[in-house]
């Protein structure tokens, strides 16, 4: 008798998820047509975070000189690249990614991100992890699927959120910094002076990826870079006030 191939179990939300990625077509995050993830026209609207007009420190808008005053006294981050500035349709494949669980989307994103993250000195990547009942609850980790598309090399160690934070959203920059502190820990073998790179959707506050930051130096990692998609560039008159991304 012919072997019969097991096929590995699947919660039913994990086959709902697959389902949709199959049965759904790929539609422009900004306009809605069909059969692309951005279309030429809303991809021609989408805001660089490179270049004139960012901080070199941390991508975030910013015509002065020197660092934006978002980022002063940041010492974790060797610093911050984005790809775009998460506002329009930019915004939309973030949230079509993490909220509508809409997987088919990360390929783009993922090549866009390792454009960007491939210019740095780094030595290994690991994700922003989610906390394991987060995880769990979408049924993917989006940073992790980033990741894994865009073909980084691993770092030795990996990120693990050891305590459940909730969601950041609107809150404010400070609420965020006191809840995420120690939220992190590295795992596996030292870092032993290696500069490690940082994979994640979206950086708003920054409060996120200083604290992986801190928890992979604590590890013996030498330095850490932070790549985002998409960087939020918080109006520097409202820095208090809650954040809604």
């Amino acid at each position: 008798m012919p072997a019969v191939a097991i096929l590995p179990a699947m919660r039913p939300r994990a086959l709902l998820e697959r389902a949709v990625d199959l049965l759904f077509p790929l539609r422009c995050a900004g306009c809605g047509a069909f059969d692309t993830a951005l279309c030429p026209a809303c991809e021609a609207r989408l805001q660089p975070a490179v270049g004139p007009g960012r901080c070199g420190n941390c991508s975030a808008a910013w015509d002065g000189a020197d660092f934006c005053p978002r980022c002063f006294g940041w010492r974790e981050l060797a610093g911050i690249r984005s790809v775009y500035e998460h506002v329009g349709a930019a915004r939309a494949l973030v949230h079509r990614l993490k909220y509508q669980r809409y997987r088919a989307l990360a390929p783009l994103m993922a090549e866009r991100l390792a454009r960007v993250a491939s210019d740095l000195p780094v030595d290994g990547w690991v994700a922003v992890p989610l906390h394991r009942s987060r995880e769990r609850d979408r049924g993917f980790n989006q940073a992790e699927l980033l990741l894994r598309h865009a073909g980084l090399p691993p770092a030795p160690a990996r990120l693990r959120r050891v305590r459940n934070t909730g969601t950041q959203v609107r809150r404010t920059a400070a609420a965020r910094a006191a809840a995420l502190a120690g939220a992190f820990a590295a795992e596996g073998p030292p870092l032993d002076g290696l500069v490690i790179g940082l994979i994640d959707d979206v950086i708003t506050s920054g409060a996120t990826a200083r604290e992986c930051a801190r928890a992979l130096l604590d590890h013996g990692a030498r330095a850490v870079w932070a790549v985002s998609f998409t960087r939020a560039s918080l109006d520097l008159a409202a820095l208090s006030a809650p954040i809604d991304d």
